[in-house]
């Protein structure tokens, strides 16, 4: 994978992003985005029919390599904070 200069840190993103945001993040190709938000285990919402779309928090933790379960956890746990 060719990488390109993100031009978005994580911070600047919205809390649902798409492949688009996620090239822009990631510095990588839109095509390649969208190859990874196609990839088994990806964590994309379900349910938004066509639109490929993602928290940016559980795409963090799946990129960190968290197990299932840990994404889980560190997810309640940010919940709980914001409550």
């Amino acid at each position: 994978m060719q990488l390109k200069t993100p031009t978005k840190t994580y911070q600047e993103l919205p809390d649902t992003i798409t492949p688009y945001d996620y090239a822009e993040w990631r510095g990588c190709g839109e095509n390649k985005a969208r190859e990874i938000f196609n990839s088994e285990g990806f964590p994309r919402i379900k349910g938004v029919g066509v639109k490929q779309l993602a928290d940016k928090r559980a795409v963090l933790l799946h990129e960190l390599g968290l197990t299932a379960e840990d994404r889980q956890e560190v997810l309640k746990e940010m919940a709980r904070a914001i409550i």
